[in-house]
């Protein structure tokens, strides 16, 4: 594979706060998959299914409906009006029901179309969330009568993703890299963005080297999928170095050709 090569100086930057997602637990549970992907070709149409459990013993109704889904490396996650995003497909997908009543100690299957439009223009990857939400759980009471806490909603996100064919390129390219340390030495932290019209499951990759030439540690992950225009912080750690300066080399493979390779200079 061929790589394309950028160098950039970076200064010492502190540390990084990282963003952690919370998984909930309630009366439902989505057990079909949370990320759906098809490739399809423009002018059809397929189908997929929702599964929502109740492990409870008594029914519980549920909600679904379509919201536009972005994200970005400083850990937010926007949730807009279905259609209102350049690459939703939200007016592509109709779920069988809007408000089902799951039985209790049961599962209830939901499916969806998805009818994928004629226009020559469409390229790359479309995408919508469909939530799952369930009644909103009371809040407990304390002795006195009066109530404690906040009534909560447990909501469930499933990406619906459409590949048109084969087109749109997989690309991304790197932002604000920061020299960081954590309780287990010097780490580096950078910005992967989504520059394609394709959605791509990126593999990033780095080595670091002395001023001497000799490599001092590496890393690798393969990083969930990320959509045209969203951007993800990717962290890497190399356990204690010296202080000093030192060449970084960044690689994001995509699946196409060449592999993104960039080098930084790096000081701790």
């Amino acid at each position: 594979m061929r790589f394309a090569f950028r160098s950039t100086l970076v200064p010492v930057i502190g540390a990084a706060l990282l963003a952690v997602p919370v998984v909930a637990r309630g009366q439902i549970a989505v057990l079909s998959s949370t990320v759906e992907e098809h490739e399809a070709a423009k002018g059809e149409t397929y189908s997929g299914r929702i599964v929502i459990a109740n492990p409870t013993s008594a029914p519980q109704p549920v909600r679904i409906y379509q919201t536009d889904y972005t994200f970005d490396a400083v850990g937010g996650n926007i949730f807009g009006d279905p259609g209102t995003s350049a690459r939703s497909n939200a007016s592509w997908v109709t779920p069988q029901s809007q408000r089902v009543v799951v039985p209790p100690r049961s599962e209830l299957t939901v499916p969806y179309s998805v009818k994928v439009p004629s226009r020559d223009s469409l390229k790359g990857t479309y995408w919508i969330m469909i939530m799952v939400a369930g009644a909103e759980t009371a809040p407990k009471t304390s002795g006195g009568g009066g109530q404690v806490g906040i009534g909560q909603v447990v909501q469930y996100g499933i990406q619906v993703a459409t590949h048109i064919g084969s087109t749109g390129r997989r690309a991304v390219k790197f932002a604000n890299p920061s020299a960081t340390h954590t309780a287990k030495g010097a780490a580096l932290d950078i910005d992967v963005i989504s520059s394609g019209e394709r959605a791509t499951r990126p593999t990033l990759s780095v080595e670091i080297y002395d001023a001497q030439g000799v490599q001092r540690g590496k890393g690798k992950q393969v990083r969930g999928l990320l959509y045209p225009g969203t951007s993800l912080r990717q962290h890497f750690e190399f356990g204690v170095l010296p202080p000093g300066t030192y060449k970084a080399l960044i690689f994001a493979d995509t699946g196409e050709d060449p592999v993104l390779a960039q080098q930084f200079t790096i000081t701790y």
